[in-house]
């Protein structure tokens, strides 16, 4: 295997540069006069059977292009089964069969003798993919020392975040204040948490450099791209009781109050359904929901919320009261979202979807050997269908390429219930931030709910990826996808915390982010409406590697850091 991710364009008259990203060519020589057919199967398509890939000519060679990002089988049969072959079924026709370790823009001979098995060689050695991450690692390592080298010795230092309560556009502030009896504190690490989240966002948005563990995963299991949309929500969550809290100290009417979640919430779902049209508008088949629309149902659900049933008058006299004091400040709220997560489970697995089995919350199509074929996401997938109507769901998800489903939108409506949810356990850390004056207590207390829930996850399912009660997806917004995302997210904020809030460590790397978290939806939006123009994206002729895509990919996140620099330095701060 090659160590780094360069191949020669042409090898034995074959040209490399039409392989794209994690594709090998397979040369099938047949020297019988009997056809033959190829079927293949993928370990990401689970419960699938064989899928056609190409007729084998007699006589002849047949090149055929795989996809090896992941492992796969590959049968050769006598008989042509039509576009799909059970394999629990036994096939008196099977003439050969293996899982092959493919790589990258390898080449790779299969040999059917006129007597004998056929034989499967390595032609050409595929390249390392992963010596990609380790180039552009050292890459941004050096990036970063040289621009601090420069910043130390050339450019007078920044302003110190802290200058940001002194932003005269106090509404992109109020979110991230704390009242004390000395005067109002900014926690750098909700800024900076925030930062994390839209800068992976831009990351993963922009392809992630490829890598299939990066992307997101198809149905089941959390992949690296799956934690960023709910680590975004969380953190809105934490910030509804700082922002709620802030108004009512200042003596804000309740119905001021309102009418500001009501408008944000209406501002949020607005900017999404613009974005959802950047490839033009038609009525007809336009998308209702997506990233920002959820933003703003989840904020108006969880913040009328919060704000009916807040209670600043709860006694902590025994140690079992002060043990509890942060959930018993919003005990009448966690009856609420209970009855959300109720109503979920209910459906889910109470009610099935017209021909469909009870309980089945697959992704349909060839799942299950085709059993449940028009059944995609179960009940989930049969209201938003029905609701929304087919053509106004998100038409590009991978199920329909891996699965052959449905249209399935992971942004959906049914998915918002959880989606509150998710926000809600925000609210609770951001109420123990209110409840706990000290350090030390914040820390105890979110450490030991990602702990919890990180535990609820490992229950719920069975420290399995498809065979659990509950798997993890995002697709669904399954209860384990919220409790293991969110027990990640308190873990990495009590993180963050310690570090910056307490220890002060390391402020020049936590800057990158302390930036883009304070101009957050300038980013999100502006990268999902430039994310084609130059100079915010750039393309080779050929971009088949990891290692190009990766390098375009972080270019695009620099460009957006640098914009949320230019932003702070002049004191422009935009929320809505």
């Amino acid at each position: 295997m090659s160590w780094i991710e360069w191949t020669d364009n042409k090898f034995r008259g074959l040209d490399l540069t039409q392989l794209k990203v994690d594709q090998a060519y397979l040369n099938i020589s047949n020297q019988q006069s009997k056809k033959y057919f190829l079927y293949s199967l993928s370990e990401q398509c689970i419960k699938c059977p064989f899928r056609f890939l190409k007729a084998i000519r007699p006589e002849n060679d047949t090149l055929v292009k795989l996809n090896v990002d992941k492992g796969f089988e590959l049968r050769l049969f006598w008989k042509d089964h039509g576009q799909y072959v059970d394999p629990k079924l036994v096939n008196d026709d099977l003439f050969w069969s293996d899982q092959p370790d493919f790589g990258e823009f390898g080449v790779y001979d299969l040999l059917i003798k006129k007597t004998g098995p056929a034989m499967l060689e390595t032609a050409k050695e595929p390249v390392n993919t992963l010596t990609s991450i380790l180039f552009i690692s050292i890459f941004l390592i050096s990036f970063y020392w040289i621009c601090k080298f420069i910043n130390i010795f050339f450019i007078s230092r920044p302003r110190n975040a802290q200058e940001a309560t002194e932003n005269p556009i106090q509404e992109s502030t109020s979110d991230n204040e704390l009242d004390t009896s000395k005067a109002k504190k900014r926690l750098k690490s909700l800024d900076i948490f925030r930062g994390v989240a839209i800068v992976l966002m831009i990351f993963v948005n922009s392809g992630g450099g490829h890598y299939w563990w990066i992307e997101h995963a198809v149905w089941n299991g959390l992949h690296f791209a799956d934690l960023v949309f709910p680590w975004f929500l969380f953190i809105m969550g934490v910030c509804i009781p700082l922002s709620i809290k802030s108004q009512v100290n200042r003596q804000v009417a309740v119905k001021s109050i309102v009418k500001k979640i009501i408008k944000r919430s209406i501002t949020l779902f607005f900017l999404g359904l613009c974005l959802n049209t950047l490839w033009g508008a038609t009525f007809q088949n336009i998308r209702i929901f997506g990233v920002l629309q959820r933003f703003g149902v989840a904020y108006l659900v969880v913040s009328l919320i919060h704000l009916t049933f807040m209670n600043n008058s709860v006694n902590a006299e025994t140690r079992f009261q002060q043990l509890f004091y942060d959930v018993r400040m919003i005990w009448r709220q966690w009856l609420v979202i209970l009855s959300f997560i109720a109503v979920y489970l209910i459906f889910i697995f109470g009610v099935n979807a017209p021909n469909c089995d009870r309980g089945y919350n697959g992704p349909g199509g060839i799942h299950e050997y085709m059993s449940h074929k028009n059944c995609t996401g179960g009940i989930a997938g049969y209201i938003d269908r029905t609701i929304l109507g087919v053509n106004h769901l998100y038409q590009r998800a991978k199920i329909r390429s891996v699965y052959d489903a449905l249209p399935f939108d992971p942004e959906g409506l049914f998915g918002c219930i959880m989606t509150c949810v998710q926000v809600f356990l925000g609210v609770q850390c951001g109420v123990t931030l209110v409840v706990y004056p000290t350090a030390k207590e914040r820390l105890r207390r979110w450490i030991l709910w990602g702990l919890a829930l990180l535990a609820l996850t490992c229950i719920l399912t069975l420290f399995s990826v498809n065979d659990g009660f509950i798997p993890i997806n995002k697709n669904l917004w399954s209860l384990s996808f919220v409790s293991v995302t969110s027990s990640l997210a308190f873990l990495l904020l009590s993180l963050i915390y310690f570090l910056v809030d307490v220890k002060n460590i390391g402020d020049d790397f936590w800057t990158i982010f302390l930036y883009p978290g304070m101009n957050a939806i300038v980013l999100y939006v502006g990268h999902s409406v430039f994310h084609s123009m130059w100079p915010f994206h750039w393309s080779l002729d050929v971009m088949n590697t990891h290692f190009v895509l990766l390098l375009e990919n972080l270019y695009t996140v620099i460009i957006w850091i640098l914009i949320s620099h230019w932003m702070y330095h002049k004191k422009i701060f935009i929320n809505v």
